[in-house]
C-alpha cells in the first residue's frame, strides 16, 4: 500500500513535470524547454531509485516496526489485563469458597456446642431428677419412721383428747 502511495506521488510529480514542459513551450519568453529538462527528469528518477532502498524503504520499515511494536504492546497489555481479571475472579471465587467453608465449620461447631450443651443440660436434669427421687424416697422413709415412732404417741394423745372430750376414760 505504501509502495502504491509512493508510485502515485512519483506519477504526480512526473505529470507536473510534463505539464510544465508543455506550458513552457507555450511561454517561450519565460522558460525555454531544452535538453536540460530531460536531464533533470533523469536525475529526479535516478534520485528516486537510489533513495528508495536507502531512505524510503528503511523509513517505511521503521514505521511498520513501530506500529507492530505499539500494536504488540497494546495486545500484550490487553492480555495482561485479561489475566489480571481472571486472577481476581479466581481469588474472589476462592475467597467465597473459604468464607463458605468457614461459615459451615462455624455452624458445625455451633451445632456441636449446642448438642454438647443439651447433653450437659440433660445429664444435669437427669442427675437432679435422680437426686429428687432419692430425696423423696428418703423423705418418705423418714416420714414412715416418724409415723411409726409417733403412732403410739398419737394413739395415746387421741385417747387423752377423746377422754377429755367425752369426759370419761377409754
Amino acid at each position: 500500500m505504501k509502495k502504491l502511495i509512493l508510485l502515485k506521488d512519483l506519477f504526480f510529480v512526473f505529470t507536473i513535470l510534463i505539464i510544465s514542459t508543455i506550458d513552457a513551450s507555450a511561454a517561450e519568453d519565460l522558460l525555454k524547454v531544452d535538453k536540460t529538462v530531460i536531464i533533470q527528469i533523469v536525475i529526479f528518477l535516478a534520485a528516486i531509485f537510489i533513495l528508495n532502498p536507502l531512505l524510503f524503504k528503511p523509513l517505511l520499515q521503521l514505521v511498520e516496526r513501530r506500529e507492530q511494536l505499539t500494536t504488540g504492546r497494546i495486545k500484550e497489555a490487553k492480555e495482561l489485563e485479561k489475566k489480571v481479571e481472571q486472577i481476581i475472579k479466581e481469588y474472589k471465587e476462592k475467597l467465597d469458597e473459604v468464607r463458605a467453608k468457614a461459615m459451615e465449620e462455624r455452624n458445625e461447631i455451633r451445632r456441636q456446642a449446642e448438642a454438647a450443651a443439651e447433653e450437659v443440660i440433660a445429664k444435669a436434669h437427669n442427675e437432679v431428677q435422680a437426686l429428687l427421687e432419692d430425696a423423696r424416697a428418703k423423705l418418705e422413709l423418714k416420714a414412715k419412721e416418724i409415723r411409726a415412732k409417733i403412732k403410739p404417741e398419737i394413739e395415746m394423745l387421741a385417747r387423752n383428747v377423746a377422754s377429755q372430750v367425752l369426759g370419761r376414760e377409754l
